[in-house]
């Protein structure tokens, strides 16, 4: 990466992204070939007056190791370190940025499902504090994405270099303008806008309809629609993914009904699915299958109760830079972005009113959905109409042609 590019990547995540200042306390995460970007994300975080960085590498491949090696009686087992970490990150107010890309998109193809989510869910439940933290915007928290040589070629094709994921990423990150951080606020802001439009409309359900989804998604009286920055109970505003292209709210698990096929590949634990189709009655899938990666997809949805229910529904027309790339990101934090989605798990506070307070078992009453994980999976396209319904039964188009209309 040229250094005036790292520079503006480095202003977008710690200015724009999470108002790093004085006195911050900035986790930073990631695999080993991207550190150099996050040793360039700590000296920037420093030059900004920041407490102290903390760097952590995710090792997938020790991962796959301990699936496939530990002894079976230490498959659920796990140091308290990892949940005294959480705990230290939340009581401390750290902020996180993840660096999202892998050094190897196969490292965990082929591994036994059970003892992975057996483990995953032990480090999940230790873990709980900080991800309950930042769901709520009670720390601030982003990810965006930093390209591998590996990822490249997954997206590319043989013989790519990281570099040239980056020259697809510039304009889609808005590195390519003269003020990306301001670029970036300025998108926020019309994000926004739109999440407030939506919440003028009073909706009470949203219906998808186009080949092979016929789905219908209640909303709560207390869902609120959320789009671009965020913010703590403090007032201090982040950006939890860069790029965002999307609405979206938590909606009341109860009423989804329906069918839904997934209309880009999502990689779940590891593994890449493709061409799945849920079937959802009373609120929880019944019924999942897919063309490659079933096996995942059944895993993930046995991780607790939460996993069979959404947490989200996420609302992205094709104006969107990374639709029109016309690439398949392999990452669901760019793909995401680029069509409507839901996300199976856990809600989000802030887009279901008065829940911050609730317990888990009051949310559930309430149809706000409590898991261990959240996983988005991409239901939209240009051949996807998305129709609200409103108090009074109206319908209101939302989408038609892939692009927003109302």
């Amino acid at each position: 990466m040229e250094s005036a590019t790292m520079r503006d990547f480095v202003s977008a995540a710690l200015d724009a992204g999470l108002g790093v200042g004085p006195g911050t306390m900035l986790r930073i995460s990631g695999e080993f070939p991207q550190r150099e970007l996050m040793y360039a994300l700590a000296e920037g975080a420093y030059e900004r007056g920041a407490r102290f960085v903390r760097i952590e590498y995710d090792d997938v491949r020790l991962a796959r190791i301990r699936v496939e090696r530990s002894r079976e009686e230490y498959v659920e087992a796990l140091s308290a370190m990892v949940e005294r970490d959480s705990g230290i990150y939340v009581e401390e107010g750290w902020s996180s940025l993840r660096v999202d890309g892998y050094e190897d998109p196969g490292a965990m193809e082929g591994v036994d499902q059970d003892r992975l989510v057996r483990m995953q869910r032990v480090r999940g439940r230790a873990g709980r504090a900080l991800r309950d933290a930042q769901m709520s915007s009670r720390l601030p928290w982003c990810v965006m994405p930093g390209p591998t040589d590996a990822w490249a070629r997954a997206v590319l094709g043989p013989g790519a270099k990281a570099e040239d994921l980056w020259r697809a990423l510039l304009p889609i990150l808005r590195l390519d303008r003269p003020e990306p951080a301001a670029e970036l606020r300025s998108h926020m802001a019309a994000l926004e806008r739109r999440a407030a439009a939506l919440g003028r409309l009073g909706l009470r359900s949203l219906a998808f309809r186009g080949p092979g989804t016929d789905l219908r998604v209640e909303l709560a009286p207390e869902s609120r629609w959320q789009g671009g920055a965020d913010r703590t109970p403090e007032g201090k505003l982040f950006m939890p993914n860069i790029p965002t292209e999307e609405v979206f709210t938590t909606p009341d698990f109860r009423g989804t009904e329906g069918v839904a096929a997934l209309t880009r590949p999502v990689r779940i634990r590891g593994s890449v699915v493709e061409g799945g189709r849920l079937q959802f009655r009373n609120g929880e899938v019944v019924d999942a299958d897919a063309e490659r990666g079933e096996a995942s997809l059944a895993a993930l949805l046995q991780t607790d109760s939460g996993s069979k229910r959404l947490g989200e529904v996420a609302l992205v027309d094709d104006s969107s830079p990374i639709w029109r790339s016309g690439l398949v990101f392999d990452s669901v934090l760019l793909d995401e972005n680029a069509a409507c989605h839901i996300a199976l798990g856990s809600g989000y506070v802030p887009a279901f009113a008065d829940s911050e307070a609730l317990s888990e078992t009051e949310k559930e009453a309430r149809g706000f959905n409590v898991s261990l994980v959240h996983e988005d999976l991409m239901i939209g396209s240009e051949e996807v109409e998305v129709t609200g319904v409103d108090g009074g039964l109206r319908e209101i188009p939302l989408i038609r042609g892939g692009r927003f209309v109302f």
